[in-house]
């Protein structure tokens, strides 16, 4: 084998593998720094909202019952990272009921029990919606994104 035939084939070779880097091996890298960065500020957001929505905004010391716009702006970030408009308004709606219900709550009225046991029950189904908003952007593989292009 003559050398120079030899020197060449590798510098086609590093100039393809040059090419294949620029064009698909950075644009794969990219799309996982974009899942890995809404991944995590899923997580910090929807684990925050979580915990305000379980525990019926009750866990605040300084909390005002007449400001529901308090838990919005806690709400405010989840919801943008979401793209389910679903979501979003049965997050709208359960922070209006909160509201009516911390409303029932000051007129020092007895909560009806079928009023409270509905927000419990939609707080519960709104953390496991953001649970497996979480997951379905987890399990997705790398190979299934590949050839999904």
């Amino acid at each position: 084998m003559n050398w120079i035939e030899f020197i060449g084939a590798i510098g086609v070779g590093a100039v393809i593998t040059k090419v294949l880097d620029i064009f698909w091996l950075q644009k794969i890298m990219e799309e996982s720094e974009k899942r890995k960065w809404l991944r995590d500020n899923q997580l910090r957001a929807f684990s925050e909202l979580a915990k305000e929505i379980l525990s019926l905004r009750l866990s605040e010391d300084d909390f005002d019952f007449d400001n529901p716009y308090k838990f919005y702006s806690i709400a405010a970030e989840p919801m943008l990272l979401i793209e389910d408009s679903e979501i979003k308004s049965r997050i709208n709606n359960f922070i209006v009921s909160l509201d009516e219900i911390f409303h029932i709550k000051e007129a020092s009225e007895e909560i009806p029990d079928l009023k409270y046991n509905k927000i419990v029950t939609e707080s519960r189904a709104i953390v496991d919606l953001l649970g497996s908003l979480l997951l379905k952007n987890q399990k997705t593989s790398w190979i299934k994104r590949i050839f999904k292009r």
